[in-house]
């Protein structure tokens, strides 16, 4: 009995490292699949701005006005975003050009756990009121391998971000 109980138990073992192997290897491959799709998109698209550390890619439209935004400020944000096979996900700008409710958040360090994605958190540190900006936001800072409700594992988002209102943390103009 003891050595039936021992041997099942040790084919579980094996049974699930078999399964969290496999497991692994099929994150492996999501991971990789969507860095070619990453770099295929750059290479059609002729992006030349090279990544921040994290791998985000910031490339500006329109120059905003004033002071950068800065960790502590709250800021109200515009927004369209999009898979990196151009399917629309989540907007509050319309194709028409209208806006609807801003995506609100304070600005927290880089790498600290944010309200937003990390790469959206990080992209606002470079912008100012009225800025408009393209971001390439890598899986690793947006929804990494879990994803989020229709937003597959190992996906790069798009973005067009407007900054619509920047409400200074207190003590700082």
């Amino acid at each position: 009995m003891r050595i039936r109980l021992m041997t099942g138990l040790i084919a579980a073992i094996i049974g699930s490292g078999l399964f969290y192997a496999c497991d692994d290897n099929d994150l492996g491959k999501l991971r990789e699949r969507e860095l070619e799709l990453l770099d295929q998109f750059i290479q059609k698209n002729n992006i030349t701005v090279k990544p921040t550390k994290t791998g985000l890619y910031y490339i500006e439209k329109v120059a905003g006005t004033g002071d950068t935004i800065k960790v502590g400020d709250q800021v109200d944000v515009l927004y369209r975003t999009w898979l990196i096979d151009s399917t629309l996900v989540d907007f509050n700008i319309s194709e028409e050009g209208h806006y609807y409710d801003p995506l609100r958040f304070t600005v927290v360090p880089v790498g600290v756990q944010a309200s937003v994605i990390d790469g959206l958190n990080e992209a606002v540190q470079m912008m100012k009121l009225g800025t408009v900006a393209h971001l390439i936001v890598p899986s690793q800072i947006a929804y990494g391998q879990q994803g989020s409700g229709y937003i597959p594992a190992f996906s790069t988002m798009l973005f067009e971000v407007r900054i619509h209102k920047v409400t200074r943390a207190s003590g700082t103009n």
